[in-house]
């Protein structure tokens, strides 16, 4: 398979996944605002400002607005042209991707790209600041899902499908943590006396997962911090987990390099190979006792070097992030 291939089958999957991820990170921050009955923007933006920082938009979001509240925030996020990493700019680098490759995938994938771009596209921001971006998040996460399946059902599962999986997993891995990690903040602004408040957040986190049934399956009592770490960090079944994404993209790079997948054939194979021991051996009540944000970081961290390592390995150039190609250029600037 040509390297340029392979890096749009990668890109598309990814962006889509991406896309996908950004809508359930803005839906379980929007769920947590309405819990907590925040009432002033100054109180909304502290919730948001750790997340733009952890998806590395902060700075450009402050280059773009002025006004900081929930409303900015979600444009910023949902739709802004100017931020590359929006779900309406990674649709759009989706669908640039799979028209490099038109002939590569099939219609069906194209299709289905093209009628999420064409949604958003046709969107009208202002009734959806006035009605709710509920039909939003929801359709968005259809169509996602839906790509994901005529994926599977109508594209060979050859080589090109592995980086199709390489690039969904690795997303989602990454995403599924720093969707853990927004807990993060709401800790820290939640009091001992608000109980029932925190565990709304941690049910608010479950179901923007898609998790809340799944989890319930799993462990019939209330919701509680640490078995909701367990299950979305943890579980080796749940297939939004960061541990599942992780298995699932070893299997993928290692049907690539056909290596075993008790040896390791580059750097990124070595690296997922680590991570995922880790995460097999560790205990949530370790993690929660060292920090979970540090563990999360961490975590995220060797992710991204996975990505960098494997762009290194099979693609034409080492992957550029559209927010640090951004970023580089801000800081080149006098």
């Amino acid at each position: 398979m040509l390297c340029r291939v392979a890096e749009s089958l990668f890109w598309m999957s990814r962006y889509i996944e991406r896309a996908e991820n950004t809508v359930r990170l803005v839906d379980v921050t929007l769920q947590s605002l309405l819990e907590s009955d925040t009432e002033t923007d100054d109180i909304s933006f502290r919730h948001w400002q750790p997340i733009l920082s952890s998806l590395g938009d902060l700075p450009l979001f402050e280059q773009y607005y002025t006004t900081r509240n929930s409303e900015a925030v979600t444009d910023f996020l949902m739709f802004s042209h100017d931020n590359l990493s929006s779900v309406y700019s990674t649709v759009s680098a989706a669908r640039e991707n799979a028209r490099m490759i038109r002939d590569q995938i099939s219609s069906e994938m194209w299709e289905v790209i093209n009628r999420l771009y064409l949604y958003l596209k046709q969107r009208d921001i202002t009734k959806l600041q006035q009605e709710g971006y509920e039909e939003l998040f929801q359709q968005v996460k259809e169509m996602s899902q839906l790509f994901q399946g005529v994926t599977d059902s109508t594209f060979p599962h050859r080589i090109g499908h592995d980086f199709i999986t390489i690039g969904k997993f690795i997303e989602r891995a990454d995403k599924t943590g720093r969707i853990l990690d927004s807990k993060h903040y709401m800790r820290s602004e939640t009091s001992a006396g608000e109980d029932a408040l925190a565990i709304a957040q941690w049910t608010a986190l479950l179901s923007g997962c898609s998790a809340l049934e799944a989890y319930y399956q799993v462990y019939v009592t209330d919701v509680t911090p640490e078995n909701t770490i367990d299950f979305l960090l943890l579980s080796r079944e749940f297939p939004r987990s960061v541990l599942f994404s992780l298995n699932q993209l070893q299997a993928a790079m290692h049907a690539v390099s056909n290596c075993p997948l008790n040896l390791y054939s580059n750097e990124a194979e070595r690296l997922c190979g680590l991570l995922i021991s880790r995460l097999n051996y560790a205990r949530v009540a370790e993690i929660v006792d060292n920090g979970l944000h540090e563990f999360l970081s961490e975590v995220q961290g060797t992710i991204d070097t996975i990505a960098i390592e494997l762009n290194k390995r099979y693609m034409l150039t080492e992957i550029i992030d559209p927010v640090e190609t951004i970023q580089t250029q801000e800081q080149s600037q006098p």
